[in-house]
């Protein structure tokens, strides 16, 4: 994920916060609604490589046998029958204010916004739908022409 631009940012119960920022954030105005026609080609190959990461992952998942191995684990399939590692992954654009949060002990690193949290409903909506990757269609109106 860091090799196409993104980072981790915080763990998340059972899911990850990972972050893209896009070169020219200025492009995105204060709006709610991002004008589309008006983004440069960097920040549209960011979204690019965002979405390239987790298909990469989701091929990965199902092709390396190390972790196919795990569906032919006799205790596993005792416990869950036709056990098979999955990852859900929701993609959604916006703002979203980047800062410190905690106390004297222990502070993180964090990111809050209604955008934020539209990623995390996309995540877990991929459980509801048995799909591994959902994208707004926010998300989907910044990926250059070809990706779309």
């Amino acid at each position: 994920m860091n090799k196409y631009g993104g980072s981790a940012n915080k763990n998340i119960g059972e899911a990850f916060l990972l972050v893209w920022k896009y070169p020219a954030e200025a492009e995105f105005g204060t709006s709610k609604v991002i004008k589309v026609d008006n983004l440069s080609l960097a920040n549209r190959q960011i979204a690019d490589m965002a979405l390239f990461s987790f298909l990469k992952i989701i091929a990965k998942i199902n092709k390396l046998s190390h972790i196919l191995a795990y569906r032919q684990d006799k205790e596993l399939n005792a416990r869950m029958p036709d056990y098979k590692v999955k990852m859900g992954f929701g993609l959604h654009t916006g703002w979203a204010i980047e800062g410190a949060i905690g106390s004297y002990f222990k502070v993180d690193a964090s990111y809050l916004s209604p955008n934020v949290n539209m990623a995390s409903r996309l995540e877990a909506a991929t459980k509801q739908y048995g799909v591994p990757l959902l994208v707004s269609g926010q998300f989907f109106s910044v990926l250059t022409p070809e990706v779309r």
